[in-house]
């Protein structure tokens, strides 16, 4: 108590003699408050309330300087204390602490010592008219504990004991003007909240019963007369700050007796665990609380009130958690578990993808297979026919280019995907075989920027195709029919577009062929198992030509 005395004195003196520097400037109202004292500084002359608790009505304040900006209003103020003593003089008072100054902006007429004039009313009876300072006694009288100094003119103007609900009104002025300053002070008796008298503290992991004791034994070195007139705000605005416990500390929280009657049951309090109340009902307990039990890595909240009254006071402890309940490790566990449930769900992902791309390769293995008996079928037909035609040199030919054709067949039989070269030079092989039957016309084109070595397709993809055209399209036209194979890029797409004159097809005969099928159900299954590439399927037929479309989107653009 002495160091914090001592803090507030020095605190004080910097401050006035700040504003000794700022008066000889222009005059200004200054308020400053402290626990017994209140001053009101105009110009040279100071005005000092003491001998009690005097609070704002309003509110505490955390700034050191407020500013009043209308001096004509009448101050208000609560008095705590029983003794009210106003003392004023020509010049600041040494040995007196100030907590807090508030400065109005507005300037003043210098109001010198010799011309100000006071007027006392108590509960609206005048106890002084208009008078002279000086007509208070002075403070060398033997009564008054302030001494006079060198060049220091006081006088005390009041020196009263004040009863609950007094109104004291203390006006002033100078040489009969009017009032410039009114202040107002009510004697009030501050009963809502409780009011912290004393605490102690045991993490020694002594027995409850031990702590108890010391309790008992501390409460009556306690004198509770001390605090008798303190405002609660006090403790509202000096709160402790949050106190750190553990699983040995015990409290001991003792509280001011509402206006000193029986203690019996005269607090109600609750403790909050991480916000949540630890008991349905508010408990009861005479002037003094005790916690334990404080469990590791919990926030708690203390809220007291007296028994009867709706506001309370708080106070927070908390308790530092054990090594496995550190939040950082906490976080650590959880980043770990996703982690390993991701690589996890990855591993398990990535080897259902590889099982499933065994099964679509051997799927497409197996059409593939029942692709070529289809194709075979059709070879031999078209070399009987030529040989049941007497075309001997053609059939001769068909056989050498058809051994050509059945080489890259074996070759492809066993790959998922070929190069782009391979499936053009197996395609113009079969077209050529079926132009020795047909007699048709063929073109065939490729964009340039398209590397026929490094793009992969899946092999004979289009032979169904181009056999639907010449089959169905234009064998019967002979040498006039055409039939036109194009390899176009765009957008990173690869396209196969296969057109023919011949006499189309409605609607409902789309894909009845079963080579046809078979493309469709590739086409699927590769789809089913391919994330970024895919392929489209399109057929147009309009005024006698028939177009059809096989796109591999994106396939270009992973170049």
């Amino acid at each position: 108590m002495i160091d914090k005395f001592a803090h507030h004195f020095k605190f004080a003196v910097m401050k006035k003699l700040f504003f000794l520097t700022l008066l000889s400037v222009q005059s200004i109202l200054v308020f400053s408050q402290e626990r017994h004292n209140y001053l009101i500084a105009l110009g040279d002359t100071q005005i000092v309330i003491s001998n009690n608790f005097i609070l704002p009505q309003k509110t505490l304040s955390d700034k050191n300087v407020q500013f009043i900006k209308a001096l004509w209003k009448d101050q208000v103020f609560n008095v705590y204390g029983k003794q009210l003593s106003i003392t004023v003089s020509d010049s600041w008072i040494r040995n007196m602490a100030f907590n807090e100054i508030v400065a109005d902006s507005t300037k003043l007429r210098q109001y010198n010592f010799e011309n100000l004039e006071f007027q006392i009313l108590k509960n609206d009876r005048i106890l002084y008219s208009w008078r002279n300072i000086e007509s208070g006694f002075s403070i060398e009288d033997k009564t008054n504990h302030l001494k006079k100094s060198e060049n220091l003119k006081a006088y005390k103007i009041l020196d009263q004991i004040l009863n609950e609900n007094d109104v004291v009104k203390i006006s002033f002025r100078t040489n009969g003007e009017n009032p410039f300053l009114t202040c107002i002070l009510n004697k009030v008796k501050d009963n809502k909240v409780p009011l912290v008298c004393s605490s102690i503290y045991n993490a020694n992991g002594v027995s409850l019963e031990t702590f108890v004791e010391e309790a008992l034994s501390h409460k009556k070195q306690i004198d509770y007369s001390f605090y008798e007139d303190w405002p609660s705000l006090h403790s509202a605005k000096y709160q402790e700050p949050i106190v750190k416990v553990d699983e040995k500390t015990k409290i001991a929280i003792f509280y001011r007796p509402k206006n000193f009657a029986n203690i019996k049951d005269m607090l109600e309090y609750r403790l909050l665990e991480n916000d949540e109340p630890t008991s349905e009902t508010w408990k009861k307990a005479n002037d003094f609380i005790i916690l334990h039990d404080f469990k590791p890595g919990k926030k708690y909240i203390l809220q007291v009130k007296y028994r009867g009254e709706k506001k309370y006071i708080t106070k927070e402890f908390f308790s530092e958690p054990k090594w496995f309940q550190n939040i950082w490790l906490k976080i650590s566990f959880v980043i770990f578990v996703i982690a390993l449930s991701g690589f996890i769900f990855l591993f398990l992902k990535n080897k259902r993808m590889k099982r499933l791309q065994r099964e679509q390769k051997a799927k497409l293995q197996f059409m593939s297979a029942q692709l070529n008996p289809h194709f075979l079928f059709n070879a031999l037909n078209s070399i009987q026919g030529l040989i049941n035609s007497g075309n001997v040199e053609k059939s001769n030919v068909y056989l050498t280019d058809f051994s050509k054709l059945m080489r890259s067949i074996l070759d492809f039989s066993d790959k998922d995907s070929i190069p782009l070269s391979l499936e053009i030079k197996a395609l113009k092989h079969y077209i050529s075989l079926e132009q020795l039957r047909f007699s048709f016309n063929f073109d065939y084109h490729i964009d340039d920027g398209i590397s026929e070595s490094s793009t992969e397709v899946l092999p004979l993809l289009v032979q169904p195709v181009l056999e639907n055209s010449i089959r169905h399209g234009i064998s019967i036209l002979n040498e006039n029919g055409k039939l036109s194979f194009k390899v176009l890029k765009n957008d990173g797409n690869l396209i196969f577009e296969i057109t023919d004159n011949g006499k189309g097809f409605e609607a409902d005969q789309k894909f009845t062929g079963k080579g046809i099928s078979l493309t469709k159900n590739r086409i699927a299954l590769f789809n089913s198992s391919s994330d970024k590439v895919k392929i489209d399927y399109l057929v147009e037929c309009n005024n006698g030509t028939t177009k059809t479309v096989i796109i591999y989107k994106n396939l270009l653009s992973n170049d």
